[in-house]
């Protein structure tokens, strides 16, 4: 998703280190961006956590490997997140299955956290190895 629609203005692409030591930088730079184009707080608080989220997944599913996160603010002043990392193992279940295993469950909740914070979620395999997770908010 780095091809820029009509009417979009990008205000971030870049690669991080797949560490979690760049998982606050990362929700840091996006509400830092947002906020110089000073949308909604909501928006914004919503865009870190999906972030956070995204890139959390990221680097618990392929440890070290980079991911690239790519935001941009839409003519209707919608916000589009994708982050672009490595598949692992087979990548992220199908949406019916998105959540915990069970209620105590310790992992399993971002991708039904992100849902529940945007307005469209999707995930593409571009290519072999990669997987994309894009969402939108408004």
């Amino acid at each position: 998703m780095t091809s820029r629609a009509l009417g979009s203005q990008v205000v971030l692409d870049r690669e991080y280190h797949g560490t979690t030591d760049t998982l606050r930088v990362a929700r840091s730079e996006v509400g830092a961006r947002l906020a110089d184009r000073e949308l909604s707080l909501d928006l914004r608080e919503r865009a870190e956590l999906v972030v956070s989220e995204l890139a959390s997944n990221a680097v618990q599913a392929s440890p070290g490997a980079p991911y690239r996160i790519f935001v941009a603010i839409e003519s209707d002043e919608s916000v589009v997140i994708a982050l672009t990392s490595e598949a692992s193992q087979g990548g992220p279940p199908p949406r019916a299955e998105w959540g915990p295993a069970n209620v105590l469950a310790a992992t399993g909740r971002g991708l039904l956290i992100v849902d529940e914070l945007s307005d469209d979620v999707n995930v593409q395999r571009p290519t072999a190895g990669k997987i994309v997770v894009s969402a939108r908010l408004r």
